[in-house]
């Protein structure tokens, strides 16, 4: 019998430097596993839970796991990666519907997002682990 391994996808430079933009530190070791909604604004983590509001955040990133920031203002948001045609609208805010988002970069999904849980209208609320993406229904920005 075979033993299944996970490797891990290394950061990006875009994440790197996204963090510096949302002067965000990853969780501490005491506030692993607690909700993003507990945690205090200024920090990051990986989640198999994108866009539950109480998804425990984790300080080292897992097979495909997401990145969730939560910033200095307590504004919350998912890290991920689309289509550039996917990022450009969800950029404008011009997406009202499923869009597909990846935890780490690949072929078909390139370009670095952030989504905000204001804009996330709906999603599925299970551990993502073994899935491709992350689908999540988003509202237009209203100007």
């Amino acid at each position: 019998m075979s033993r299944v391994t996970y490797a891990n996808v290394a950061d990006t430079a875009e994440q790197e430097r996204l963090r510096e933009t949302h002067a965000v530190r990853v969780v501490a070791d005491t506030e692993e596993g607690t909700g993003v909604d507990k945690l205090p604004g200024g920090v990051y983590g990986f989640t198999y839970s994108p866009g539950l509001l109480n998804a425990p955040l984790f300080a080292v990133r897992r097979y495909r796991s997401y990145e969730i920031h939560k910033l200095g203002a307590g504004e919350t948001f998912i890290v991920g990666f689309t289509d550039r045609e996917t990022a450009s609208r969800i950029g404008l805010g011009t997406i009202d519907g499923n869009v597909l988002v990846r935890p780490d970069p690949d072929p078909s999904a390139d370009t670095l997002v952030t989504i905000p849980y204001s804009r996330i209208r709906h999603h599925r609320q299970y551990a993502s682990p073994n899935q491709e993406g992350f689908t999540v229904s988003l509202g237009k920005v209203e100007k």
